[in-house]
């Protein structure tokens, strides 16, 4: 059974960061392959349990290095080949063979550092459709994946990834953006940490006003359908210039800044404003605070619903963790459910739905000796 605790990514301050990775956690890493990246590769790989991380190769350079450090080495490309019985290989065979492996029992770390070298041999839709079907599955079996992107597959690429990855982070030089980090605060959206390495380390140190100009020239670019370029030219600085701020490897003048604010209509605090919120709140990573069977999936009042999930062992009686006295609804995930409500006791089973208005439910009860599981949802 995947736990929900948190795992290191091998970096203490990383983690510190993220606040840990999640089974399931699939971190895309736009970046070459240079020291930064590796550091943190090695780190990760070596966070791993004995014997629980794979690495996926797609180069000579790659196989032997994962050789050296006497990792489980699958070779892609040769998967590939043998699968095919082509020289340009198919998707299907690295799928199938990822997917036999993912159905071990016990979570893989895993580190698939080829995208670009796949791009080129299926072609980037190709590439992108096998991260599209992956990365939902280490989602779904727990396994802790990195994957490796190289900017050269493009803007839309990337974005792709985006969409569907729990993580992303850019690698530039001696700074790491942070682009999308679900289930995470808002305010890390859009950060930039810069890295430092020392012999045996590797160490993320916060530039808060970086990572606010950055965020803001990207926001503003976004609703005022420019490209940097334009940007550039309103600001009166090189498009280079734009990218390293939006990057974060450098900051702009204020006046320059000045400028910029008074050609596009906008405050100096929008050009370093702070995050917008998503518009919702993913709740994954509450689990790990299960207490008594029940885990807050979203448990603030203010909103105005809250959710819970409750885990009842075989044959066990549990009560909420407060008598609502609103509208609540109770559904069955898996099992067979006995409710207690208002003196009466319904039955629910798998995909059964009990809503209750004017009542209390005091309690609930497991009738089978499998382990059931239900959500129970409040309207405050």
């Amino acid at each position: 059974m995947v736990s929900d605790v948190p795992l290191s990514t091998g970096i203490n301050s990383l983690d510190e960061l993220v606040g840990g990775l999640m089974p399931g956690d699939n971190v895309v890493w736009i970046s070459e392959r240079a020291i930064r990246y590796e550091r943190i590769e090695h780190s990760f790989l070596q966070s791993a349990p004995s014997r629980s991380a794979l690495v996926v190769a797609t180069s000579q350079s790659e196989l032997r290095r994962a050789a050296d450090a006497g990792l489980d080495v699958l070779d892609g490309l040769d998967v590939l080949d043998a699968t095919s019985g082509s020289l340009h290989g198919r998707p299907a065979g690295l799928t199938d063979e990822l997917e036999r492996r993912l159905a071990s029992p016990d979570p893989l770390w895993v580190v698939i550092d080829g995208l670009g070298t796949l791009a080129r041999r299926w072609g980037a839709e190709r590439a992108l459709a096998f991260f599209a079907r992956m990365c939902p599955m280490m989602l779904q079996t727990g396994a802790l994946t990195y994957w490796r992107v190289p900017r050269s597959l493009g803007p839309s690429f990337i974005e792709g990834m985006r969409q569907i990855t729990q993580c992303l982070f850019e690698l530039r030089d001696d700074h790491l953006h942070v682009i999308k980090a679900e289930g995470r605060p808002s305010a890390m959206q859009g950060s930039v940490h810069r890295i430092d390495l020392s012999d045996r380390s590797v160490e993320l140190v916060a530039d808060p006003a970086a990572g606010r100009l950055a965020r803001g020239l990207i926001a503003i670019r976004k609703d005022l359908g420019l490209t940097q370029a334009q940007l550039a030219q309103a600001a009166g600085v090189t498009p280079s210039a734009v990218s390293q701020a939006e990057t974060g490897r450098r900051g702009l003048s204020l006046d320059t800044m000045i400028v910029l604010s008074g050609k596009l209509g906008v405050s100096l605090d929008r050009l370093v404003g702070a995050p917008s919120e998503p518009g919702y709140r993913l709740a994954r990573f509450d689990r790990a605070r299960s207490q008594m069977g029940m885990a807050a999936l979203a448990d603030d009042a203010q909103v105005g619903m809250r959710a819970y999930l409750v885990s009842l062992d075989g044959g066990a009686t549990g009560t909420p963790a407060l008598l609502h006295s609103g509208v609540q609804m109770v559904a069955v995930l898996n099992g067979l459910v006995q409710v207690e409500t208002g003196g009466d006791t319904p039955v629910l089973r798998a995909g059964d739905c009990l809503l209750v208005e004017t009542s209390r439910i005091t309690r609930w009860r497991n009738l089978r000796p499998e382990t059931a599981t239900l959500y129970w949802m409040l309207r405050d």
